[in-house]
């Protein structure tokens, strides 16, 4: 019996934690303005200037709005999150597109998406006002 209750107890616990991770994601996601930093592709990180980065960037509103800016053009859109795959689904200036969530935090979010046939990594990060 109490091998069953300490089964119980664990399972409960860790349900409580996989759902406080998946919102913190959606908290941190929603948390600010991310510029894209670099992009990698083949294995090749590609740093982007600083001044693309002030260029390009997208803020994910809690309410499902997404706004950004793609080399230059301020765009509105929609979004949202699959907690249970991890994965962001935009619909903006380049369609529908599904973005995995590879990690984020308070200053970075990073992000794997096939963009023309092409798998790409990109490295976001919050800058300073």
């Amino acid at each position: 019996m109490k091998n069953v209750i300490l089964l119980a107890l664990l399972f409960t616990t860790a349900f409580q934690t996989l759902i406080t991770q998946e919102q913190d994601d959606f908290e941190l996601i929603t948390s600010g303005k991310w510029h894209i930093e670099y992009v990698e592709m083949s294995g090749q990180k590609i740093p982007m200037p600083i001044e693309m980065q002030n260029t390009n960037w997208v803020v994910f509103h809690a309410d499902g709005k997404q706004e950004g800016m793609e080399e230059g053009r301020k765009y509105v859109g929609k979004w949202e999150y699959d907690a249970s795959k991890k994965v962001i689904r935009t619909d903006d200036l380049d369609g529908k597109v599904e973005q995995k969530l590879i990690s984020v935090d308070q200053n970075s979010l990073v992000v794997s998406v096939k963009e023309q046939g092409v798998d790409l990594i990109m490295g976001m990060k919050k800058m300073l006002p």
